[in-house]
């Protein structure tokens, strides 16, 4: 998972091991919310700010044959954090979710019900 760093500036990677589940929706709904527990080190920080949650996380065919996943945050996620603005914090969580699910063709995310920067 990717963290950004209070020392070197950008961002870091922190190893994470989590459980793999045999249904898709149940792994990335476990990534999500362990990315937003925030990093085990004190040297990073959190990717949203303390208390932004998942209010849902689900994957859905596009119609081309690909896959996208729809992550809504709750409303903490406007309050932007000590490192990053929220803009910054929206490309580090697709950042990490594309590292890891590489299968994903887009990612939109929401926050407080209005979807942000899509792409």
């Amino acid at each position: 998972m990717y963290f950004p760093s209070y020392d070197a500036g950008g961002v870091c990677c922190e190893p994470r091991y989590l459980p793999k589940y045999v249904d898709e929706q149940l792994s990335l709904s476990a990534f999500v919310d362990e990315l937003l527990l925030g990093p085990m080190t004190n040297r990073y920080g959190r990717v949203f700010p303390r208390g932004t949650k998942a209010e849902y996380c689900f994957a859905g065919d596009d119609g081309q044959g690909g896959k996208t996943l729809y992550v809504g945050l709750s409303r903490d996620a406007l309050f932007a954090g000590e490192l990053l603005s929220v803009r910054e914090e929206v490309d580090l969580l697709r950042l990490n979710i594309v590292k890891n699910f590489t299968y994903l063709n887009k990612i939109d995310v929401a926050i407080d019900g209005v979807s942000v920067y899509e792409e």
